[in-house]
């Protein structure tokens, strides 16, 4: 994956909610400190793009153990936001109904460039590379951008339907 960013943040302002979590929640079953992603604010079927926001706390509950006095974003979780904004553009994508559940397969190609602390705002944006919309199997390439429009990290997210 390129070090470019796929979009500039400053293209797709916080407070331009284009789906929330009531509303994309259907697709994604996690709920309370799971739930990973904040709002999606941009869907482009014909330009296959989905942007979506990740704005995190200043006391997540990762902060405390993850690293005593520099927490940092884990990767872990970074590759979590990517799933969740996948399994949301594989939905719409595909046209699945909400009876439909994407899980996480594997991920591919992923890198870690830039840490991520508690408090900041980012921008995922990624694009369906393969799919196999009769078997809901999919390939969603991915980046988690920070505010500065620089890639934080980056993925191929595979999913499919269970």
């Amino acid at each position: 994956m390129s070090k470019q960013a796929l979009i500039d943040p400053k293209d797709y302002p916080l407070d331009q909610v284009w789906m929330g979590p009531e509303d994309f929640g259907k697709y994604n079953p996690q709920r309370h400190e799971f739930a990973q992603i904040t709002n999606v604010l941009h869907y482009d079927a014909d330009a296959n793009l989905l942007v979506a926001s990740r704005v995190l706390g200043e006391e997540e509950w990762w902060c405390r153990g993850h690293i005593p006095g520099r927490p940092l974003f884990p990767g872990v979780m970074q590759a979590e936001v990517m799933a969740q904004a996948s399994s949301v553009h594989c939905h719409l994508y595909g046209n699945h109904g909400d009876e439909v559940f994407l899980g996480f397969a594997g991920i591919e190609d992923t890198r870690f460039r830039q840490t991520i602390e508690p408090g900041e705002k980012l921008w995922v944006a990624g694009t369906v590379e393969r799919a196999n919309v009769r078997r809901a199997a999919y390939r969603w390439r991915g980046q988690i951008i920070k505010e500065d429009g620089t890639v934080a990290s980056s993925g191929l997210i595979i999913g499919m339907s269970f």
